[in-house]
């Protein structure tokens, strides 16, 4: 398998086809342990000047999407390698809290360290890496990744 056919993988306790099939959940509470133990890589959203300046003005967000923000703005997405120049975040995890699982963003193609740390996230979440939901990334995978 080819690095670059590897696109926004996911951690979820079990392949799927469908991602609203997904009956078995990530557990929230290691999802948060294991952010908090990769802070020197990983920021939580509401940490960033964006966040920070979104929560101060709360009750300026229409109605109908403040629940939504403030859902991200509570250990439900993490970001990590600023890009100074572009003024954004590369990476983008996000726990989805209504089916228990990771999904990941990209902004440039992902790279061999990104995937042993997503591997390593799996892992302590007892959980698989996945490409496209179906496809596990493991180390046997990631030692023959061309």
């Amino acid at each position: 398998m080819k690095l670059t056919s590897i696109k926004d993988p996911w951690i979820s306790k079990e392949k799927f086809d469908y991602v609203l099939n997904v009956k078995n959940r990530v557990s929230r509470e290691k999802w948060i342990e294991f952010i908090n133990m990769n802070n020197d890589y990983f920021t939580w959203v509401e940490d960033t000047q964006e966040g920070r300046r979104t929560l101060e003005n709360i009750d300026n967000v229409p109605e109908n999407f403040r629940e939504g923000e403030l859902i991200r703005l509570n250990k439900s997405q993490a970001l990590a390698e600023y890009n100074q120049a572009k003024k954004y975040f590369e990476v983008v995890i996000d726990f989805n809290n209504k089916i228990g699982i990771i999904s990941t963003t990209f902004t440039k193609p992902i790279n061999r360290n990104q995937i042993v740390l997503l591997l390593r996230m799996a892992n302590y979440l007892d959980a698989f890496l996945l490409n496209n939901g179906t496809q596990v990334i493991d180390e046997k995978l990631l030692a023959n990744l061309t």
